[in-house]
Order: structure tokens, then sequence, then C-alpha cells
């Protein structure tokens, strides 16, 4: 097992107290800093034009953006649920460590004297300012309440009414009385989507905050979440009659360990409901997958606003820009519809640093590198102290320098004793069961239909195995216990 890795326990209060005193004790450089926008997108997958200009989900702003810097080809989440893959892009620290391995783990309780990336930016003087969703959303907003990572937040706010829910109030518009509200997706009319709340909000601050003070500026765009609702002018982009759908070869999970089918449970169900119904019906698998992509389209017309606001402030010659999405989307493929999973659509995601004076214009990056190197790598470029106990590391080296040495594969996980070893080549599973499964990535294999490690021939790839395996954990800390979860919910209410 890898050394490097973090203890069970997560302590962090001494390192706190040092991070915050270095900061209360060391004067402001007179140098001006430069501001920071971070752009992070909800549930967008590799299924887009950034990657492949052949692939059927345009995005051109993220391609205009990828332009403008650095773009990492094979940038991997933390995990592929939105809480513990934001919380571990947030604090630095890998689900491992920090034991958030679940949406309903209350990463603000879990995680008391953790310092938020934000906050690091605002201990030395920069105003942090958000919008959307950044941190995962719900009653208590944005963040912990008891130690806002933001001095101010604009929560996600409510699209209009559409003529898309008028006669079917009593359910989804797909038809699925029984399901979630949000298991649902359709060409939505409102005059104001969600995240053009959220934008509108970022762009004004973009436009009036002053110059004289820093700023740490992120923007949360919600969509392809589902509901995958979007306007119907992204419709348009793709025809239902043409539209192309991810390849799904019969019996595709026949070769994956038990724990990994039920690892896809959540997606499985999903899948249950859409295949079962012919292309034409409004729930149908292939109405899912149109909705998917023009949502996608919507989310990099979002991207776009905020670029043309930042050029026309003047502020993008000053400006570091991430964009980063927090985790992929199954689409059919590994008879799937969602996420949760430890394969690659789950986890691949766009990753884009635009860094003044240290990128180059159109640098493609194909090194794996994991979404906890965005804490380290923005405290690096602002010229902040660096964070030892974070499990990242700065990536300046490879926006430098394309072809640094970089010896660290991704490591994604998807609950206690469950993990993804990405390297340049391959995806190596383990599950807590100690069952495996290997991919071939650099060939033939990019959708994961072939686990290398379910036939005769699985010796063959013993050093393989054993090279991805030391990238594992060495200790992992315990999962909350889903009845204190549920009992201080109760508590609150």
């Amino acid at each position: 097992m890898h050394t490097e890795n973090k203890t069970n326990t997560v302590s962090l209060s001494v390192s706190t107290w040092v991070f915050m005193a270095f900061f209360m004790l060391s004067p402001i450089c007179a140098v001006e800093k430069m501001d920071i926008l971070f752009i992070a997108i909800d549930d967008m997958n590799d299924w887009t034009t950034l990657f492949d200009k052949n692939n059927p989900i345009q995005t051109p702003n993220l391609e205009r953006l990828a332009a403008r810097g650095a773009f990492f080809e094979k940038a991997y989440c933390a995990s592929a649920s939105c809480n513990p893959s934001r919380t571990a892009t947030l604090t630095g620290l890998r689900p491992s460590t920090s034991g958030v391995y679940h949406n309903p783990d209350p990463w603000g309780e879990m995680l008391p004297d953790v310092i938020t990336l934000p906050q690091a930016f605002k201990h030395n003087g920069y105003a942090a300012i958000g919008a959307g969703k950044i941190f995962t959303h719900g009653k208590a907003g944005a963040e912990q309440k008891d130690n806002p990572s933001f001095d101010a937040f604009y929560k996600l706010q409510p699209a209009g009414k559409s003529k898309l829910h008028a006669e079917k109030s009593h359910m989804n518009y797909n038809g699925y009385p029984g399901r979630k509200r949000y298991f649902d997706w359709g060409e939505h009319d409102t005059d104001k989507q969600t995240d053009e709340h959220t934008v509108e909000y970022v762009n004004e601050v973009m436009a009036s905050h002053p110059r004289e003070k820093p700023l740490f500026l992120a923007a949360g765009i919600y969509r392809p979440h589902m509901p995958f609702f979007a306007p119907p002018r992204t419709f348009e982009k793709y025809p239902f009659n043409t539209l192309r759908m991810p390849p799904m070869p019969e019996n595709d999970l026949a070769d994956v360990p038990p724990l990994g089918v039920e690892k896809a449970r959540i997606s499985l169900d999903g899948w249950n409901y859409v295949s079962q119904k012919p292309d034409d019906h409004p729930g149908s698998l292939k109405k899912m997958v149109q909705s998917y992509q023009a949502a996608s389209d919507f989310a990099d017309e979002m991207v776009g606003r905020l670029l043309d606001q930042l050029d026309q402030t003047g502020r993008a010659e000053n400006t570091i820009i991430v964009l980063w999405s927090d985790h992929g989307y199954h689409l059919g493929d590994k008879t799937s519809c969602g996420k949760t999973t430890l394969w690659e659509k789950a986890n691949h995601v766009p990753f884009i640093i635009v860094a003044p004076g240290i990128t180059q214009p159109g640098t493609r990056i194909d090194t794996p590198v994991s979404l906890v190197d965005i804490y380290p790598t923005l405290l690096d470029l602002a010229g902040l102290p660096a964070k030892p106990d974070l499990d990242g590391q700065s990536l300046v080296p490879l926006l430098k320098d394309p072809q640094a040495k970089w010896e660290r594969p991704a490591l994604m996980t998807e609950g206690r004793g469950n993990h993804a070893v990405r390297s340049r080549d391959w995806r190596y599973i383990r599950y807590k069961d100690g069952t495996e499964e290997l991919y071939d990535c650099k060939t033939d294999d990019p959708w994961n239909h072939t686990n290398l490690l379910a036939g005769e021939d699985r010796d063959k790839y013993a050093s393989v195995v054993a090279e991805h395996q030391k990238w594992l954990p060495a200790t992992e800390a315990p999962e909350r216990d889903p009845e204190q979860v549920r009992d201080n919910k109760q508590k609150k209410r």
C-alpha cells in the first residue's frame, strides 16, 4: 500500500491553527493578486466535443475556455456522487481520509476544523463569493451554517413555471409517479432556468466588485444534473431521429463482480424503468439521453455567458480560471442510467485551468490527475502557502511542462473499501470483498466493456494489478453510522 495516504482518523485542528496563524501574522503582499473564477458543473461526462470532435454533445464554450489554457484529458473525480466528490475537491481530502463517502454524510459536522478552499483564500485577504451548487445543496444551503466558506452566497434559485408540467402536476413528465421528482427530463420552456439566475448573479459580481480587493468567485452550474430540463433551443441541436446512443452490448455486466453490480443499483433501478419503454415514449432511454445532451449543451451555454462577462469587464488578464465537473454519468452504457460506479464514464470529467503567465493556450495534458489536486494547485498559483495535510498535489509542474514526470495515478472511491485506480493505460478496480476488475483503456475498451480479470488468462495481468494495488489507501476512515445521520436530521427538525 502507498505510504503517502492519511490515517483513518482526521485530526486537523493543529494544522488548521498553524495555517490560520500564518495568514494572521504574515503581511499581505503588495503585489497585485490574481482573481479566481471557480466554475463547477454538475454531472457532465466525457461524451462531449471537448474530449473528441466526433462526440455528439456540443461544448463550444468549454473548447473556447480550453483554447485559453490547459485541458486535462484524463481528469477524475474522487467519487461519483455529488457530496463526497465536492467535499473532496473543496477540502483536498479523499473520502478515505475524511470519511465522507455518501451523499447524506454531513461533511460540515464531520470535518468541523477543516479549512475549505474558499476559506483559504478568505484567510489571505480575498473576498469569497459564490452562487449555485458548489457544495451539495439542501436546507442548509451551499455549506455548513456554523463555519461558512463564503463571505456571500447566492443559493440555487428555482426555475420559473413551465408548460412541461402544467398537465402532469401529479407525476413526473416522463410518467413515473412512484419515483422522486428529480427522475425526470424534457423541454423546459420557462423564461429563466435555475442556472440563469446563478450566472446573472456571478456576472453582476464580476461587473461591480472593486478591483483593489482580490476575488475568489465560485459559479456552480446545476445542469446537466437530473432532472434533465433544458430550453427547446438546445433540443433542436440533438434531433431525436438521428440521436447518437452509447454502445450497449448485451450482458455487459456478466463479467462484473456482485459488488460492482451493487454499486450500480441506483443506476440499474433507473435502467429497469427506461429500458422497458418504446423509444417514442417520454420516459424512454432514448428520450433521457436526448435530454441529457440538451442539458449538457445548456450548461456549456452558461459557461459561455460567464466568459463573455469576464472579457467584457476586462478581468480576464488578471483571473485564474478553473472549470471542473463533480463526476460523470452513465447513459445506458454498462446497463446503467446514473452514477455511483467505479467505471470510466462515471468518473472521467472535464477539467480546465487557465493561469495567465503560466499556462500556454491550447495545451492538452494526458497525464491522469485527480480533482483533489485543485486545492493545492490554486494555492500554488496564487502564491499562498502550501497545506501539507492535503491529499492532492499541485499541478503547476504539469501546467509549466505537460511532459513533466508525474508518478501518481488517479484514485476514485465509492463507499469504504471500494476503489478504482486510473493510470495512463489502465483502470483497476477492487471492491471491499477483494473482487477485482481491470480494463485496458489505451486501445480498445474506453467504455469498460471487458473485465480482463474475469477470464482464464487473468494471471498474465498480475504485474499490472500489483502496480496499481500500491496506490490503494493504506488506511480508511470509518463510514458514518446511517442511524446517527438519521437521528441528527430528526433533531434538527
